[in-house]
């Protein structure tokens, strides 16, 4: 990939040399307060990159103000595949693009973190003694600032203008941020959280694209503590149940019987049959559309005797 910085004394004319290339990075380059010591207002030198598949950004700053026409020369790249931010900070536009305005062969849309903020197999970012089987992308002791940056500065996939159209995707990417207010992240807060907000964006996607594959950073399906154990008691008859109330397993849930999809580059299936403790995926959709809540339960509790419990009302 080729770089490109983006130094205080930039213009324009220096990209005449890599306006052939398939991949570029314009590397946006700051001052010792952290502030860019050069910006564009008008993108529309990308049109000029005709070949051009990969965009990477690093450190960009794309305000509200220039936001609309950021996008509008995005998309208006032809061969444009794949974007890819760092660091960056990306509005969205405040008002729609024509509705004929998508980049028609984006397969991808990547963020890119500080590998101390990113769970993997080898690494464990540190939330504290507190936190520790918290999920998300994020560390206790930067999260004073990252928490705003992270889940404000850049948009997901499923926020990005005329999503919908996008019908050549591959890899749909999303970021669940780390939260100590919610220990399954910020996309899986319990209660129509985000990302279930966003279901039907991405199962249409699943329909109308060719999607291989998604994931979901910073959530990891073999983490115990998403198992936990609801026990809820009918109280009408004293019958006790088990209260499946997961936005995370009834996402997957709803996405899997769209499509058979990969999810973090696993079958998710077996995570379902573990979450809802039954076999086939006729049950787990029952479970996962009615949280276990048997037919004719209109009052519960949930919680048993000795904890702390909560009156619900279906």
């Amino acid at each position: 990939m080729t770089d490109i910085p983006i130094i205080v004394e930039f213009e324009e004319k220096e990209f005449d040399s890599d306006l052939e290339k398939e991949q570029i990075e314009l590397s946006f380059v700051t001052d010792n307060e952290g502030k860019l010591v050069h910006n564009f207002k008008d993108w529309s030198f990308l049109r000029k990159f005709k070949k051009l598949k990969v965009l990477k950004l690093y450190r960009a700053e794309i305000l509200n103000r220039f936001s609309n026409n950021f996008f509008t020369n995005l998309y208006s790249m032809e061969k444009l595949e794949k974007l890819i931010i760092e660091e960056s900070q990306i509005s969205l536009p405040d008002k729609p693009l024509p509705s004929n305005l998508f980049p028609k062969n984006f397969k991808e849309y990547e963020i890119k973190f500080d590998l101390k903020y990113l769970p993997s197999d080898i690494f464990e970012p540190n939330k504290g003694k507190d936190y520790k089987e918290y999920e998300g992308i994020g560390d206790l002791d930067d999260l004073e600032y990252t928490y705003e940056w992270f889940t404000k500065g850049f948009p997901q996939l499923y926020d990005f203008p005329n999503i919908e159209k996008f019908k050549k995707l591959e890899i749909l990417n999303f970021y669940n941020i780390f939260d100590t207010e919610s220990y399954q992240g910020h996309l899986f807060e319990m209660d129509n959280s985000l990302f279930y907000k966003k279901i039907n964006i991405i199962k249409s996607l699943l329909k109308k694209a060719n999607v291989k594959k998604i994931n979901i950073f910073g959530l990891n399906l073999n983490n115990n503590k998403i198992y936990d154990e609801e026990k809820a008691r009918d109280d009408i008859t004293g019958k006790s149940f088990i209260y499946f109330d997961s936005e995370i397993f009834k996402s997957i849930t709803e996405l899997y019987n769209t499509k058979k999809i990969i999810f973090n580059s696993e079958n998710p299936l077996k995570y379902l049959k573990k979450y809802y403790r039954v076999s086939n995926l006729k049950e787990i959709t029952n479970l996962a559309m009615t949280s276990g809540i048997p037919k004719g339960v209109k009052n519960f509790t949930l919680g048993e005797e000795g904890t702390i419990q909560i009156k619900m009302k279906v």
